[in-house]
């Protein structure tokens, strides 16, 4: 009864549960001249489940912000809300990068192309961009993960093109579901 019990509660009750992701964006300086900002945007997948998960697909989009120079005043109640605030409103948002990868377990994906990802373990992947200096205040990075398990049947992920510039993926939801991360990081010295 022992070896049922730790059997059951080892590989057949973990077969069961979904993906456990905790996807992570961080973006930092790796440096700066007069000229250029020169930033690295990384990418962590954390499996917190007892299985292996591949990511069928990914998206990465950052965004350049600009504030305006003088405080607005901001006010709104709603039903259940109420807001106030005296900020520096933000006066455009530009799409400087986006990148979407559906890989082999997508349909539709890049055959042989795999994130496989070990119970408790961690991936990290980066990239490196390089703005003019002074264009931005802040940057804004989003990352969205669709987790699935291994040696599923394919899943399907649409790719929805959002307002702002940037790409969100919407898997099937009887099969799978998205997970996003976002950051803020502010280039004034």
């Amino acid at each position: 009864m022992a070896f049922y019990t730790f059997f059951y509660q080892e590989k057949i009750k973990p077969a069961g549960e979904a993906p456990a992701l905790v996807p992570t964006v961080t973006v930092s300086r790796l440096g700066r001249d007069a000229k250029r900002e020169i930033l690295k945007v990384s990418l962590s997948y954390h499996n917190t489940g007892k299985t292996e998960i591949d990511i069928a697909a990914d998206a990465v989009n950052v965004w350049g912000v600009r504030y305006g120079l003088r405080d607005k005043l901001h006010v709104f109640s709603g039903a259940g809300v109420h807001v106030y605030s005296v900020t520096m409103p933000e006066v455009s948002r530009r799409l400087i990068a986006s990148v979407v990868e559906l890989r082999e377990a997508a349909r539709g994906g890049r055959a042989g192309f795999n994130n496989v990802i070990e119970p408790g373990a961690t991936t990290t992947l980066s990239d490196v961009i390089v703005l003019r200096r002074a264009q931005y205040d802040l940057i804004d990075a989003q990352l969205v993960a669709v987790p699935v398990k291994l040696h599923r049947a394919k899943v399907r992920v649409d790719l929805i093109s959002d307002k702002g510039g940037g790409t969100s993926l919407r898997p099937d939801p009887t099969r799978a579901f998205e997970d996003d991360n976002t950051t803020d990081f502010a280039l004034i010295p």
